[in-house]
């Protein structure tokens, strides 16, 4: 399943730190930061529902998420 957010991320740093808490925390297969994006968009790959726990995790570190529907 594919899952995007909305982010504020705003440099390299801080999504290598927090795509390497994806795979180890979510078992995210693969995550990606569109940092051109106007909405900074996060793309994962995962076998399992993340949504609520990507949310809290960014949270927890200090960035807003918010799930992109279709």
């Amino acid at each position: 399943m594919v899952f995007v957010f909305k982010t504020n991320i705003s440099n390299r740093w801080q999504t290598r730190r927090l795509r390497k808490q994806f795979e180890e925390q979510l078992q995210v297969s693969y995550s990606s930061f569109d940092l051109e994006d106007c909405d900074k968009v996060l793309r994962i790959e995962s076998s399992f529902e993340v949504t609520n726990q990507v949310i809290q995790l960014m949270q927890e570190n200090g960035f807003s998420c918010e799930e992109l529907v279709d």
